[in-house]
């Protein structure tokens, strides 16, 4: 079962090992990022990044998707991990059961954008992305960590700002 959606351009770090994975019960963990999956010493260094006992592989999108709708019918919670918001956007669209709440963590400054948090970088692809997502009905989190001390903020609270 997938329990959490989460973009974050660290993919796993030491949020996802000491917060989100063990308050989610995390036993799997699926990447879908295509540069990492296709680079060997990447792909490494993601797949040994988890805790100890938990599941990870790291998937092109085209490759993602087949596992992804496996662990929606098993018993295996699941977090499901992109760097970008487009790329969330790209698994709704091919898999639209998903839950509908993402979490989007940290995102850095690449391009003309706008700060969302201090460590959220939104630019204007991320940003047509997401309003996408919204028009699908995902709620969109803005948050680090749970308990990072930062106020909640959704999506659909700035969405008409920009």
């Amino acid at each position: 079962m997938i329990v959490f959606i989460r973009c974050d351009d660290r993919l796993i770090h030491g949020q996802c090992q000491t917060k989100i994975i063990p308050l989610n019960k995390i036993t799997r963990v699926i990447g879908v990022d295509d540069a990492t999956a296709t680079n060997p010493m990447l792909k490494r260094i993601f797949e040994m990044a988890a805790p100890q006992g938990v599941k990870v592989t790291v998937h092109t999108f085209d490759d993602a998707l087949t596992p992804i709708r496996k662990c929606m019918i098993n018993e295996k919670r699941t977090l499901i991990i992109t760097r970008r918001p487009s790329t969330l956007l790209k698994i709704y669209q091919a898999v639209p059961d998903l839950m509908k709440t993402v979490n989007v963590a940290n995102i850095p400054k690449e391009k003309d954008g706008f700060w969302v948090r201090r460590d959220i970088w939104i630019n204007e692809e991320e940003l047509a992305a997401l309003k996408e997502l919204d028009q699908l009905g995902i709620s969109i989190q803005f948050q680090q960590f749970p308990g990072d001390g930062q106020p909640e903020l959704y999506f659909k609270d700035i969405k008409d700002q920009h």
